[in-house]
C-alpha cells in the first residue's frame, strides 16, 4: 500500500495547523515569563516561521516514509511504523524549532525549553496524528 501525494500534503495541511497551535502555545508560555515586549510577537513569529518550513519537510517526510514497507500491512499500518515515523518526524522538526528559535529569540534558555517540550509533546500528537490518519483510506494506492 502507497499513499498518493495528495494524501501526503493534506496529512501535512492538517498536522501543521496543530503544531502551529502547538509551537504557538510552548513559546507564549516559555517567553510570556520574563518579556516586558508584547508576549505574542516572539511566540508569533517563531510559530509562522516553523509553520511555512515544517510544512515542507514534513511532506518531504511523509514521502521519505512512503518508499518503505516496513509495518505496512493492506490497508493499515502497524503501531510500531507510526512510533518510528513520530520518533523521525521529531528528530527532523526539533532540529528545526532549535535553529529558529535561536534566530527568532536569540536566548539559549527559552530554546532549549521550547525544544524540550516542543519534543516530549510532539511525539504523543505526531503518534495520535498519525493513528487518525490510518483509519481513513482516501489517498491510499496499491
Amino acid at each position: 500500500m502507497k499513499v498518493t501525494k495528495n494524501r501526503s500534503f493534506l496529512k501535512s495541511i492538517s498536522y501543521r495547523i496543530i503544531g502551529f497551535v502547538n509551537t504557538f502555545l510552548i513559546s507564549f508560555l516559555v517567553m510570556n515569563e520574563v518579556t516586558n515586549e508584547d508576549p505574542f510577537i516572539y511566540p508569533l513569529y517563531l510559530a509562522l516561521l516553523v509553520l511555512v518550513i515544517k510544512i515542507i519537510a514534513y511532506y518531504l517526510h511523509e514521502r521519505f516514509w512512503n518508499t518503505f514497507d516496513f509495518g505496512r500491512l493492506d490497508k493499515t499500518v502497524i503501531k510500531m511504523r507510526s512510533f518510528f515515523k513520530a520518533l523521525t518526524w521529531r528528530i527532523v522538526a526539533s532540529t528545526i524549532t532549535l535553529i529558529s528559535a535561536i534566530l527568532i529569540t536569540s536566548n539559549l534558555d527559552w530554546t532549549l525549553s521550547i525544544v524540550i517540550y516542543e519534543f516530549i509533546n510532539g511525539i504523543l500528537i505526531y503518534y495520535v496524528h498519525e493513528r487518525i490518519w490510518n483509519k481513513v483510506n482516501w489517498g491510499r494506492s496499491n
